[in-house]
């Protein structure tokens, strides 16, 4: 298969199945033309290690979307190999654990479809992110600073953290979640908050939400996605290395959110 000359070769995973980035293997995954129990997860695991430990510095932007993919796929993954509970013999079948995570891909794509139409929405200092002057909304704000942008890997630590944490309070649940959370409502849910408050703790967007293996990992997905289209960005206080902020940069991320909802619906 030829491979994409946007993609960067680091950021490719080699499988017996074929060679490609990695949404390509989603792309056949979502048709059902490799089976899911052939994919050698560990080897994508052990090259995505070896690229975060090589990337420390790289946009977000641009190692985010290997991330989301690569995070899909050990999603899709896991759900397969939970135990299927038993198919009572009027039923004709039992429920396939991968209904839901094709939509969930085929959800993923839609917003890349949409993307496109977002660069042109007004955004708030798009290049440099400083606040604006004009207006009460974009005063400067009291807080944590200095701040400086925060890597993938520097993401990933705030979520191993706040798992942590959660484990050691006891309130992770580790039941399977039988609430839909999907990656267009955790958006929303993030748009919503920012709407409010132009820069959150990142522990904040769990604040009052069931924690599980599914708000982690929908969450994850959303922020990157958010920040690929230029919604948020990620700040990592200087100071204090373990502290990570969400901050919006386009000036009415509800109503964008909402714009992206329903262009989503629309493809």
């Amino acid at each position: 298969m030829t491979q994409s000359a946007n993609t960067p070769p680091e950021l490719r995973v080699r499988l017996q199945a074929f060679e490609g980035p990695l949404d390509l293997l989603l792309e056949l995954i979502k048709k059902h033309e490799v089976d899911i129990f052939d994919i050698p997860i560990s080897m994508i695991t052990d090259e995505y290690l070896r690229f975060i430990q090589n990337a420390e510095s790289i946009d977000i932007e641009v190692g985010g979307e290997w991330l989301e993919l690569a995070a899909l796929l050990i999603f899709i993954k896991s759900r397969m190999l939970l135990p299927q509970p038993e198919v009572e013999a009027d039923d004709m079948e039992g429920e396939d654990p991968r209904e839901e995570l094709v939509q969930r891909l085929i959800e993923y794509q839609k917003y890349k479809l949409a993307a496109a139409s977002l660069d042109q929405r007004p955004m708030l200092e798009r290049d440099v992110f400083t606040h604006s002057e004009k207006g009460p909304e974009f005063t400067p704000m009291l807080g944590p600073a200095p701040l400086q942008e925060a890597s993938v890997s520097e993401l990933m630590e705030a979520l191993k953290r706040l798992i942590a944490r959660t484990k050691s309070d006891g309130k992770w649940v580790y039941e399977v979640n039988s609430q839909k959370l999907t990656l267009r409502s955790v958006i929303l849910d993030i748009a919503a908050l920012l709407a409010k408050n132009p820069r959150l703790e990142f522990e904040a967007l769990f604040e009052n939400k069931v924690i599980d293996r599914t708000r982690i990992i929908t969450t994850f997905l959303a922020l990157l996605e958010m920040t690929r289209l230029k919604m948020i960005k990620l700040f990592q206080s200087k100071l204090h290395g373990d502290q990570l902020w969400v901050e919006r940069c386009v000036v009415d991320i509800l109503e964008v959110s909402q714009e992206l909802e329903l262009k989503e619906a629309e493809v």
